[in-house]
């Protein structure tokens, strides 16, 4: 299934993001060892690359398929800066940077490079990006499964031996 988005990243609208509350045991912290309740989003789906080139090239002079080039060069360029050590600015998107870090040694002659954790790509959104959030009201969605009571089993049979008189149902 597709889905058209049309909006704008000043959109004057109020949005509402929806959530529902999840039961934890509290690890950490003056609750620890509590159970609580926290809010966790409820993403409606994912915009597919195809549906989301669609939209780029809409109201454009550029096809669909220019914008998947581009967007396929930008994905193989932007690793290409970031393993040379370059943060990468994507304009009005945000920056692209690499980070880690490492367990730390009292001693300088105790650290090696086995200690440095595994890098990570560490985005930061522009200001465009930031402000598109500005605004934005939350809205507790209805429980998704609600508790059932056991349906009265229905008399003649079972799914392994069904009552007779019925044909298949064509």
């Amino acid at each position: 299934f597709s889905i058209y988005l049309n909006f704008s990243l000043y959109n004057t609208t109020m949005a509402t993001l929806k959530f529902h509350l999840i039961q934890r045991k509290t690890q950490l912290g003056k609750l620890k060892g509590k159970t609580t309740y926290t809010a966790q989003p409820i993403h409606l789906g994912k915009v597919s690359f195809d549906d989301l080139c669609k939209q780029l090239a809409e109201n454009t002079t550029v096809g669909k398929a220019d914008v998947k080039a581009v967007i396929a060069r930008l994905a193989e360029t932007i690793p290409h800066f970031l393993e040379l050590g370059y943060s990468v600015d994507c304009g009005d998107l945000g920056t692209f940077r690499t980070s880690f870090g490492s367990q730390p040694v009292e001693n300088l002659k105790d650290f090696n490079v086995s200690l440095i954790r595994p890098p990570r790509v560490v985005f930061t959104p522009r200001m465009a990006l930031k402000y598109a959030l500005r605004g934005l009201g939350f809205e507790q969605a209805q429980p998704l499964h609600n508790p059932k009571k056991p349906a009265p089993k229905k008399p003649g049979g079972s799914e392994f031996n069904p009552p007779s008189g019925g044909g298949i149902g064509i």
